[in-house]
């Protein structure tokens, strides 16, 4: 169940997803009924207690249903300036770490390898700062046995009766190049499943 395609097809993010949504869908149903409460019980009290007394006038009943009105809406006012701290301090949380795993990405395309995220966290944005220091450890250990395996090229090109040394570290090369496969480039869109 997908629900119009508004949730993720991978059932923990699916998950995630609801655990995001979910509070905020009760907060805003706990505002309205609050509201619709509050504004119940204030102007069905007094416009009770006031209906059966027959020398109130027809304005006196409708300042008490204005007076419930205005507490309704106060209330719902600040139910909705409490939601939209809520929902800003929620997205500060997500921008937060985007914005360093933004950041390290920008270092990597410039070719500096020895950068590393660190996220103050224990959720899904922890498991893809884990999961770029993996990437960049296995590139940096493949990039310096390519260096070293280049140092001993060059050293065993020096040398005369190299020929059977070089083919050896010659093909030590390709195999440790083929950690970077050179396929068909591919993209993994978030609707894939």
């Amino acid at each position: 169940m997908r629900l119009f395609g508004l949730l993720h097809h991978h059932p923990g993010h699916r998950a995630r997803q609801l655990r995001w949504v979910l509070p905020l869908l009760a907060l805003v149903l706990a505002a309205v009924l609050a509201t619709l409460a509050v504004q119940y019980h204030v102007s069905n009290q007094a416009i009770g207690t006031e209906f059966f007394r027959a020398h109130k006038t027809i304005s006196h009943t409708g300042e008490l249903l204005a007076r419930g009105t205005v507490i309704g809406a106060l209330v719902l006012v600040v139910l909705v300036l409490g939601v939209g701290a809520w929902t800003l301090a929620l997205t500060h949380r997500i921008v937060r770490p985007v914005h360093t795993v933004h950041r390290a990405l920008d270092a990597l395309v410039t070719g500096d390898l020895g950068v590393r995220v660190e996220l103050d966290r224990r959720d899904e944005f922890a498991e893809v700062g884990a999961a770029l220091n993996r990437l960049v450890e296995e590139f940096s250990g493949t990039l310096a046995k390519v260096h070293a395996l280049v140092d001993r090229l060059a050293a065993a090109s020096a040398t005369a009766p190299a020929e059977a040394q070089l083919r050896s570290l010659i093909a030590e090369l390709d195999r440790t190049m083929d950690f970077f496969r050179l396929e068909p480039r591919r993209t993994i869109r978030e609707d894939d499943a």
